[in-house]
C-alpha cells in the first residue's frame, strides 16, 4: 500500500496516513488503503491494540476537495466513496480491541471524524478540530452527526456542526472530545506508549466493555446488566482472567497475554 502504513510491534499494530502533502486528506485510494489497513487491525488476532496517526505536518484534513479520485456530481458515486470510508469507520468503532488517535495539526471534517471514532485520543497543543463542513456548503459525514451528539450534547454539537467552528486541543479536552493534551511533537510518542500498555492488558475483558459500552446510548439498563452478565461469563473463563486472580492473591502485578 502507497498511502498508508502499518507495522505490528509487541500487539501494537500503527497505522499511519501517508499522504503528507495533502496534509492527509481523504481520497477514494487512500480510504480504500484505509479500509484494508483496520480490516487487518480487526481480524488479526496477533493485533491487541491499534494506533492511528498521520504523518507530515498534520493528522488528516478531511475529505480532498480538489481530488476525491471521483466525480462529486455522480450520487453512484459520492454514495459509493462515503460508504468505503464508512467500512473503516465501523471497524475502528466495533473491534474489540482499543485504538487510539495520536493527533498532530489538523483535524478536520471527515479527518475529525476519522478521530472520533477511536476510543481514546492524544492531541498535541497546537492541534486543531473543526467539524469545517458548512464552511464548504456540505453536512458531516464519516459518522460526525452520531458522534458530537454523544461526545458533547445536541446543543454543543449543532454549535459546532452549523459553524464550523475551530477548537485548540485544550477547547476540545474541555468540551469531552480528546482525553489528552500534550506538547507538540509528542502525540505519536505518547500515542504510541499508551497504545503498548493497552496491548499489554487483559485485551479480551477490554474489547467486550468497549462493545457492551457502545450499547449504552439505545438501551435500557436492564438490557446492558444482561449484556454486563453474559459478557462477564466469557471473560472468567479466559487465561488472563485466570491470571488477574492469580497476581491479585500473590500481591504481583499480572502478565496478561491477551486471551
Amino acid at each position: 500500500m502507497d498511502l498508508i502504513n502499518t507495522a505490528l510491534n509487541e500487539g501494537v499494530y500503527e497505522i499511519e496516513l501517508n499522504r503528507p502533502h495533502q496534509l492527509n486528506a481523504l481520497n477514494l485510494e487512500l480510504l480504500s488503503e484505509l479500509t484494508v489497513a483496520v480490516r487487518e487491525a480487526k481480524h488479526n488476532p496477533a493485533v491487541r491494540s491499534v494506533l492511528l496517526y498521520g504523518k507530515g505536518r498534520g493528522f488528516c484534513a478531511g475529505g480532498d476537495l480538489k481530488d476525491f479520485g471521483i466525480d462529486p456530481s455522480n450520487p453512484i458515486e459520492v454514495k459509493e466513496f462515503l460508504q468505503k470510508g464508512h467500512e473503516a469507520i465501523i471497524n475502528l468503532y466495533n473491534m474489540e480491541k482499543p485504538v487510539i488517535a495520536a493527533v498532530h495539526g489538523s483535524a478536520v471534517g471527515a479527518g475529525c471524524n476519522l478521530a472520533f471514532a477511536c476510543d481514546l485520543i492524544v492531541a498535541e497543543e497546537s492541534a486543531v478540530f473543526s467539524e469545517i463542513f458548512a464552511k464548504v456548503g456540505a453536512i458531516p459525514d464519516l459518522g460526525g452527526l452520531y458522534f458530537l451528539p454523544q461526545k458533547v450534547g445536541m446543543h454543543r454539537a449543532a454549535e459546532l456542526v452549523f459553524t464550523g467552528k475551530k477548537l485548540n486541543a485544550q477547547t476540545a479536552f474541555n468540551y469531552g472530545l480528546i482525553n489528552e493534551v500534550v506538547t507538540n511533537g509528542q502525540a505519536i510518542e505518547k500515542g504510541r506508549a499508551l497504545a503498548q500498555q493497552l496491548a499489554n492488558g487483559p485485551t479480551k475483558a477490554i474489547g467486550m466493555a468497549k462493545r457492551i459500552m457502545h450499547q449504552a446510548t439505545h438501551l435500557s439498563l436492564e438490557e446492558i446488566l444482561e449484556l454486563e452478565a453474559y459478557g462477564q461469563s466469557l471473560i472468567f473463563q479466559t487465561q488472563d482472567f485466570s491470571e488477574g486472580r492469580k497476581a491479585f492473591a500473590e500481591k504481583r502485578e499480572a502478565r496478561f497475554l491477551g486471551y
